[in-house]
């Protein structure tokens, strides 16, 4: 169920931050459980693919019925209105949006 869907981003949002945590080059006795934690991520990922749930691009221009901007500030290179940088994987199933992507945008 769509329930069932939108309460398991969470989960997959704390492990892209465990991730986002770990060494380069994790030591022997880290590995064996980072590959671990991955295969669980993968599982979560293949089961909400299967319910045709998959990530909002957050690239390129800035839409607000996919995305929440959380700020807007000065983009350098990146062009008035669009995307800086994500913030939160955004998803959607089957064309309707379960969780809009956090973003900043470039004023």
């Amino acid at each position: 169920s769509t329930q069932v869907m939108r309460r398991l981003l969470p989960i997959l949002d704390d492990l892209e931050l465990a991730f986002e945590r770990v060494p380069a080059t994790p030591g022997e006795d880290q590995a064996g459980w980072v590959d671990g934690f991955r295969q669980i991520q993968r599982k979560i990922l293949g089961l909400l693919v299967e319910d045709g749930v998959k990530p909002i691009a957050s690239d390129g221009e800035f839409d607000p019925t996919l995305h929440e901007a959380v700020t807007s500030e000065p983009g350098g290179d990146v062009p008035s209105g669009h995307i800086i940088a994500t913030l939160r994987t955004g998803y959607e199933q089957h064309g309707h949006v379960l969780r809009p992507a956090l973003v900043r945008v470039a004023a």
